[in-house]
């Protein structure tokens, strides 16, 4: 296997998963920094022109969290082996695309990679991320009631791709104090060594 790889949210997600499940994985820095996702021979591969890609064998899959999916099938380790345990999986990881991840990227861009690459912030986008955040995060703190991880008992590749996003939110300045289950979760999660093998850009 090949991913192609910058140390931002989403690409964390997959190499947070490859050390949690022990893979061997060849890692092709990708520099948005330097525009690099942008050039032919990566949007040959990737014509989103995003991170991070996989490619394992004749498959080239892009996008993290079919990725997470692939890896959970493939290897049959943390992933659920039933269909409704993966219909459930899903369920949290298109939670996260379609109503976390925008306002994190939101504030993480703005707060942390704006600085960075020395551009303006979006203020604007600063104030609808941190305004639609807290109902999305409250749906995470009910499920945490009653659950040690969203899946049930046992840790997940779901929770790969959570963690990441979730870090930068806190890193970006959103405080989870008002959601000390989902406070308690991320902190649980950043202790696990796949966390803390997984390379961060600045900032995170």
């Amino acid at each position: 296997m090949k991913l192609y790889h910058f140390p931002s949210a989403n690409p964390q997600k997959v190499r947070f998963a490859l050390l949690e499940l022990g893979l061997e994985c060849e890692i092709v820095p990708v520099d948005l920094t330097q525009g690099e996702q942008r050039k032919p021979e990566y949007l040959a591969i990737n014509p989103f022109g995003r991170v991070p890609t996989l490619i394992d064998g004749d498959l080239t899959l892009w996008d993290s969290h079919a990725i997470l999916a692939y890896l959970g099938d493939k290897t049959g380790k943390l992933w659920p082996a039933t269909a409704p345990g993966r219909a459930d999986a899903l369920r949290w990881l298109f939670f996260l695309s379609g109503h976390v991840s925008p306002s994190a990227t939101a504030l993480g861009f703005n707060r942390i990679a704006a600085k960075i690459l020395g551009i303006p912030a979006d203020e604007k986008a600063i104030t609808r991320g941190e305004k639609a955040l807290p109902a999305v995060i409250e749906i995470l703190e009910g499920r945490l009631g009653s659950y040690k991880w969203l899946l049930g008992n046992d840790f997940s590749l779901v929770e790969c791709a959570y963690c990441p996003m979730l870090n930068l939110i806190e890193k970006a300045g959103f405080s989870l104090s008002q959601f000390p289950k989902v406070g308690s979760y991320l902190n649980a999660c950043r202790s696990r060594q796949g966390w803390k093998e997984t390379p961060k850009a600045p900032g995170l």
